[in-house]
């Protein structure tokens, strides 16, 4: 069995290698990690319901006092009434706790499979589910009338997230994605605030895992929460937060089974995010809360042996801890140009932070003239103060090719003062000569319907790289962008370039989602309309192009434009399939 202590005075260390410690010792007096309580965690049943049993049997005889149990989604297979019930039944039937927190997973949903829009995967499963009735099935077994839920079990905080639409369901350029709300993000702070005041761990449960953080979670299988970026900006305010994921099914003995995540701006020790294993796999957790923190151990129970042992810490909420997050509005600028540049400092402690002050260290050459502010100069726990400058160029002054820059935060005075400091690079670009292919430059800005705009490769999903060779009307195109109405990508020229060309048109293979759609009328394939803007001219317009249609080979002359602008949008409707290609998109610059 692996065994790893996360001691508070290793974590930057840890976050540093971004994975797992080894194990230290506890000193003279044995940690106090059970004296709370402990619980099950389990996830990912999906109609094993032998497993199901086995695993619940031999969570008891482990833990007898065991005072809930944890579902993390996959409750059942389809998301039909009677499975819910044969779940229900044996977790009556085995000895075990009774009480139950669960999430919402993706066979939560699945009842209404098409296998065409025109025809069902069994003709015999009824053809009137709606979203509302599947999650209504879900919250008559989890016993409440929300996807996101608090339980306090005698002291042990398990707060559950999910999805609150069924994005494949209302988006057909969606698949299994996870719509977290605001109102829901500003209750899991709000939660998570009040839970770990004391410094102990606090239980967060979300059946998807976030981006390339446990096992199996990178690539596109770890793209699923479309608000990932805001999910983990909250985590990462709380070195206390435990985050346990499920759907990969994937070992638990792996050694990114759990891991330590930073989030820039957030605490610098960051949060950990936990593997749950699966049901099917015969695999559980069981989580033991005390005085001195969280103990997470791994049961392969097909093989009777535990296979991970986690310690996570008590965090002292009395020492001080703050995040400096800084946002250059863009991470390329023409020469000449000026940039905006934002920092945020948040106190992430329960000390209050006086004389907190936000100050830019720019390369010479480079001015910076503060332009906003927001915030107060003394902190509470969870405050921020927040600044943005202008960084300009000073003329007469020789610029290099990056712009390197940093911003102070300092607060306190005397013996009690503190100061961190986060760096950022913003690239000067080159205008572009001879023939350029548009994905080969930097962006000055870009913006998708989905995801990022994509070079070399269709639009996929809300992750980058995930693509397919662009196509259009059965033609393949190495080069050029791959885009999802609406769509704007703006590149710098210099007044250095002539002509921009490319063949442009509906690409032919929109993503197709785990679950296929009935026919409501919308399945039209996709229509858009691209447009070519030279700085402020729009000097083409390809009126709406239709999926299938053949690409349109545009030609058009720049005027010695500063920046090129691409365009797409809708086409007049929803952007439903309105995945748009600018095949072999160039300039054609002087030398």
């Amino acid at each position: 069995m692996r065994q790893t202590r996360w001691t508070a005075a290793a974590l930057a260390a840890l976050v540093a290698c971004g994975g797992l410690a080894a194990s230290a010792s506890a000193g003279e007096r044995t940690p106090d990690h059970s004296s709370v309580g402990t619980f099950d965690v389990m996830s990912d049943i999906q109609g094993g319901l032998q497993a199901f049993r086995d695993v619940r049997e031999a969570a008891h005889e482990l833990a007898p006092d065991s005072k809930a149990l944890v579902i993390n989604g996959d409750i059942v297979d389809r998301g039909y009434d009677f499975e819910y019930q044969e779940v229900t039944d044996i977790i009556a039937e085995t000895p075990g706790p009774q009480t139950t927190l669960s999430s919402i997973g993706n066979h939560e949903a699945y009842a209404p499979a098409w296998c065409s829009p025109t025809a069902l995967c069994q003709p015999s499963w009824p053809n009137g589910f709606t979203e509302e009735e599947l999650y209504e099935s879900f919250f008559a077994f989890a016993g409440r009338d929300e996807v996101y839920a608090e339980q306090v079990v005698d002291g042990i905080p398990l707060l559950a997230l999910g999805t609150e639409r069924l994005m494949w369901w209302e988006d057909p350029n969606l698949d299994d994605h996870v719509y977290l709300s605001d109102e829901q993000l500003d209750w899991l702070r709000a939660r998570l605030d009040h839970h770990t005041r004391d410094g102990r761990p606090a239980f967060v449960f979300t059946h998807y895992p976030l981006y390339d953080t446990v096992t199996s979670s990178d690539g596109t299988s770890g793209e699923f929460h479309l608000q990932d970026e805001e999910l983990r900006q909250v985590l990462g305010d709380y070195p206390q937060a435990v985050l346990f994921s499920s759907h990969t099914h994937s070992s638990l003995r792996d050694d990114k089974w759990a891991r330590r995540v930073t989030v820039p701006g957030g605490h610098p020790d960051g949060f950990t995010a936990v593997n749950t294993g699966a049901v099917l796999n015969r695999q559980v957790l069981q989580v033991s809360l005390g005085s001195d923190g969280a103990r997470i151990r791994a049961r392969d129970v097909a093989a009777d042996e535990w296979v991970q042992d986690l310690v996570i810490p008590t965090v002292d909420p009395r020492l001080p801890a703050a995040g400096l997050r800084v946002d250059p509005v863009s991470e390329h600028v023409a020469p000449g140009a000026s940039v905006e540049v934002t920092a945020e400092f948040a106190n992430l402690s329960s000390r209050r932070l006086i004389h907190v002050r936000l100050e830019p260290v720019v390369p010479e050459g480079w001015a910076a003239e503060r332009i906003a502010e927001s915030g107060r100069r003394h902190l509470g726990r969870g405050e921020t103060a927040s600044a943005t400058w202008r960084l300009s160029p000073v003329d007469g002054v020789e610029q290099s090719d990056v712009l390197d820059f940093a911003v102070d935060a300092e607060y306190g005075r005397g013996s009690k003062a503190g100061r961190i400091s986060e760096q950022a690079s913003i690239e000067i670009v080159e205008a572009p000569s001879g023939t350029s292919y548009v994905s080969d430059l930097p962006f000055l800005s870009s913006s998708n319907g989905i995801g990022p705009v994509e070079r070399d490769l269709s639009n996929g999903a809300i992750g980058e790289g995930d693509g397919h060779p662009l196509t259009v009307n059965g033609v393949r195109y190495d080069k050029g962008l791959g885009t999802m109405a609406p769509s704007e990508t703006v590149v710098h020229l210099g007044q250095n370039c002539t002509r921009f060309a490319a063949s442009v048109g509906v690409d032919d293979r929109a993503p197709q989602s785990s679950q296929n759609r009935p026919d409501d009328g919308r399945g039209d394939g996709g229509d858009v309309v691209f447009q070519v803007w030279a700085d402020d001219e729009k000097v083409w317009d390809s009126g709406v192009v239709h999926a299938g249609e053949g690409a349109r080979d545009m030609d058009v002359h720049l005027n010695d434009a500063e920046t090129l602008r691409l365009v797409v949008t809708d086409g007049g409707d929803e952007n439903w399939w309105d995945y748009a290609d600018w095949g072999l998109a160039r300039v054609t610059c002087g030398g």
